[in-house]
């Protein structure tokens, strides 16, 4: 069986691992334990969420105080490091909130999401304001394709075309 680290259990780190426990991963979801304020549930995210809310399926999760210090990728998943225990190996990492220094491993920054069995769900999230279709698609995307970087090829250009590109306005 698949294994997957969810990192974060936010909304979009919820509903990430409620959806990969429905196509039988099996999931660790950690978060470091605070508490966020509700979040307002409009268009594709109340869809989504009304989808998710029907899996009647059995979640692994635990909640760690602890850190990720580290991922180490290889060609079949990556080996996580903790702050306060022993490291793990998962087949996928899924950072659903900027926890670790994911982002600043080699082939993870620029324009991509995702690369080496890890996906930065929250850049993408942060990117397009829509968190639980993001995560749906992505365990879609682990659903269609047995390989994951076609898998994160196919959730990127599924869902870069529907970012949102803000516009700041300097203040004078």
């Amino acid at each position: 069986m698949a294994t997957a680290l969810v990192v974060g259990a936010g909304i979009a780190g919820l509903a990430t691992a409620l959806r990969l426990t429905r196509s039988t991963w099996e999931v660790v979801l950690i978060d470091h334990g605070k508490h966020h304020d509700p979040v307002p549930l409009k268009g594709p995210d109340l869809q989504a969420a009304k989808r998710l809310a029907a899996l009647p399926y059995p979640l692994y999760y635990e909640t760690r105080h602890s850190t990720v210090t580290s991922l180490q990728p290889d060609r079949f998943g990556v080996t996580v490091a903790f702050d306060d225990h022993e490291d793990e190996w998962f087949d996928i990492v899924v950072c659903a909130q900027p926890c670790c220094e994911a982002d600043r491993l080699p082939g993870l920054r620029l324009e991509s999401w995702s690369r080496n069995h890890v996906a930065l769900l929250y850049k993408a999230v942060q990117d397009t304001e829509i968190p639980l279709c993001a995560a749906e698609l992505l365990a879609d995307a682990f659903d269609i394709y047995p390989d994951d970087y076609a898998a994160f090829s196919w959730w990127e250009t599924t869902l870069k075309p529907h970012t949102v590109r803000r516009a700041f306005t300097r203040v004078r």
